[in-house]
């Protein structure tokens, strides 16, 4: 029997996504959650250009937070094949998910939430659901130990729910999310997480942004100045008149 192996998104493996279910849609090059006028659709004639402009968005945190996505591969004895994928990341990453999250005032505003965007898994009805539960588990199980305290996902009610990028609401409940606005056509599933970070992953994200021509700092210098900049607080900015007049 075939095992899942999850492995974060990186630059080796980027191209390992696999077709979302909605029809002429590429997740390499999708940037409906990135912008409000984005689409889902593959673009023309400009598939290596947008192709580079999601893996930069997806690696943008890396260094600090870690990258916004992770994939699941299926393996046996024969053959490793990339069967799911999830993205996820800071509210700030997806206006989009900032936008549908605006229509809901009710919703806490703290602890402030991640969100998961896409949750694609390919497969028979069979093993799809079972599947995707797993990879959502080891996405919640990731962002836990990066020390987030609530994660947010916004599924559609259609007939076919694999087709909108967040996949059902009903592998989400599966997962621990609740219901915590909206309704069944457009929903808002929140799962508290515990916040304790993990202090290995902590020091595998220092580790992937040292300098690779020093050893002695864990994190990238500015190219040029005193090191010593980074332990300075900024110079006071000037203050800007009060328009409504001083207290």
């Amino acid at each position: 029997m075939a095992d899942l192996e999850f492995v974060l998104v990186d630059d080796a493996n980027f191209d390992d996504i696999p077709d979302p279910a909605q029809p002429g849609a590429r997740c390499q090059t999708c940037d409906y959650w990135e912008r409000i006028d984005g689409g889902r659709e593959a673009p023309q004639g400009a598939g290596t250009a947008r192709a580079g402009l999601k893996r930069q968005r997806l690696l943008a945190g890396r260094a600090v937070s870690g990258a916004y996505a992770m994939l699941a591969y299926q393996t046996d004895a024969v053959a490793r094949v990339a069967i799911g994928y999830a993205q996820f990341g800071p509210l700030s990453a997806y206006p989009r998910a900032q936008s549908i999250r605006d229509r809901y005032p009710d919703l806490p505003e703290s602890p402030a939430p991640w969100v998961i965007t896409c949750l694609q898994v390919t497969g028979d009805a069979a093993t799809r659901d079972r599947s995707a539960a797993e990879l959502l588990e080891a996405v919640c199980t990731e962002l836990d130990g990066r020390g987030i305290t609530a994660v947010e996902t916004y599924p559609e009610g259609v007939s076919d729910a694999w087709m909108p990028s967040p996949g059902p609401a009903s592998v989400y409940e599966q997962g621990g999310f609740e219901l915590a606005a909206g309704d069944e056509r457009f929903p808002v599933y929140r799962r508290e997480l515990t916040g304790e970070t993990d202090a290995d992953a902590w020091s595998g994200l220092l580790r992937a942004a040292e300098p690779e021509d020093s050893d002695e700092w864990p994190l990238p210098l500015p190219p040029r100045g005193d090191p010593d900049d980074l332990f300075r607080l900024p110079a006071q900015k000037p203050k800007r008149p009060n328009p409504f007049g001083d207290d």
